[in-house]
């Protein structure tokens, strides 16, 4: 059980000099009855409350060498029952300790009821000092720290993913292209000889189910080559136009981050050097440059991306970027996101035209600044935390002022053009 009573000189030091835990002196509490009368046949209980694992010193003697029943119980707080700690013995005085390593009532009880004639006076003294656990405090930090180093981790290994997509992304394109020219051949062939096999069963009816299996194995091996081929195009389609995103940056996309240069700046002071040692990141007066794991570790706090394999097209955010990025390039990069991860159709109606770059960044801002509400930052220390969400509160008073205020409708058609 983890209490124990022990008298003094025989069981107040503790087993090893592991299992020694420190007394917080400051917190200890005194409780002190001098000719307390026990009456006759009475019993006199003294419940104590513990709020934190203490160790309970007890002092009492009975005056004039009489005996008095003393014993202790203990009600754990998640607990129905109180359990007998000290069993009923008649004594005439006790000092000893009782070791308590969690929180409950105790209940010190003198009982005179087996004495029919004489009362009993006691004094007593109790002290309950509250102990500091140095090596709980120890556990909880490594926990901490752990959860901390994984995420941590977690941003680094997709950043060089992404290095690794983007170094390969020449050898890809080259791959699809010659996959595209393959599925063509593979659909010329697979066409020429669905025809053979519908004229052989035209001209030749006595094998006709044999002839009508060759065309249907044939035309089976036509849709795969068509759905391959489109495959591709698809997929080369879409990395050409990860290539071009900085095409869709728009005078009015342009104004809309400068409205939230402020906010932004503050998002990226507080990021640069998040994942790195202090005396590392902020060693000297120069400030920190963000990097592209820093960068994707606020779209992971935001969640905005997984913390998983990085999805292939995230490679465009630092397409043409180094691996340090100037503010400049934070808020590119910010505004490629919001055109890659943008729901297309942000009515989610089944009609709706595509949306256009500004409803794009427009979407972004927003669901920053929705996400700074329940966002908890974990990682980050208080300083860069509370710079985050006030960022993230600045960048949605300016969308309110944005939602107030269109765009000339002949400037989208011109950039449009």
């Amino acid at each position: 059980h983890p209490m124990s009573l022990s008298r003094q000189g025989e069981g107040s030091t503790t087993e090893g000099a592991d299992e020694y835990v420190e007394l917080d002196l400051d917190k200890t509490l005194t409780w002190t009855g001098n000719a307390v009368i026990v009456q006759r046949g009475s019993v006199f209980r003294l419940p104590l409350l513990v709020p934190y694992p203490s160790v309970l010193a007890i002092q009492f003697e009975v005056e004039g060498g009489y005996d008095i029943e003393f014993s202790l119980t203990f009600k754990e707080d998640n607990e129905d029952e109180a359990v007998v700690m000290v069993e009923p013995d008649r004594v005439t005085d006790r000092e000893g300790q009782l070791d308590i390593d969690t929180t409950g009532v105790c209940e010190i009880i003198w009982s005179n009821e087996h004495s029919w004639i004489s009362s009993k006076t006691l004094s007593y003294q109790l002290q309950l000092a509250p102990k500091l656990d140095m090596r709980w405090r120890k556990r909880m930090m490594a926990v901490v720290t752990a959860a901390t180093d994984f995420r941590m981790l977690a941003a680094v290994e997709m950043a060089e993913r992404i290095d690794e997509d983007l170094r390969s992304l020449k050898q890809r394109t080259s791959l699809l292209q010659q996959t595209i020219t393959s599925s063509k051949e593979r659909t010329a062939a697979a066409h020429a000889k669905h025809e053979r096999y519908l004229s052989h069963v035209r001209r030749l009816e006595e094998e006709v189910e044999a002839a009508k299996q060759h065309a249907d194995a044939a035309a089976q091996e036509l849709r795969e080559a068509h759905a391959d081929e489109a495959n591709a195009t698809r997929s080369l389609a879409s990395l050409e136009q990860m290539r071009h995103l900085d095409d869709e940056l728009t005078p009015h996309v342009a104004s809309m981050l400068e409205r939230c240069d402020d906010p932004l700046a503050m998002i990226y002071e507080a990021y640069a050097g998040s994942l790195y040692a202090p005396e590392e990141s902020d060693r000297g007066d120069s400030r920190s440059m963000l990097d592209r794991a820093e960068l994707l570790h606020f779209l992971q706090d935001l969640d905005l991306i997984g913390r998983g394999d990085p999805p292939e097209i995230l490679f465009a955010i630092f397409s043409g970027c180094s691996q340090q990025l100037t503010l400049d390039l934070f808020k590119r990069a910010l505004m490629r996101a919001a055109l890659i991860l943008a729901p297309d159709n942000l009515d989610g109606t089944e009609n709706a035209e595509q949306a256009q770059p500004e409803q794009k960044v427009m979407w972004l801002l927003r669901t920053l600044a929705d996400k700074g509400k329940r966002v908890k930052l974990p990682v980050l220390d208080l300083r860069r935390r509370i710079e985050t969400l006030q960022a993230l509160e600045k960048i949605g008073e300016i969308t309110l002022e944005f939602s107030n205020v269109k765009p000339p409708s002949n400037e989208i058609k011109a950039e449009s053009q």
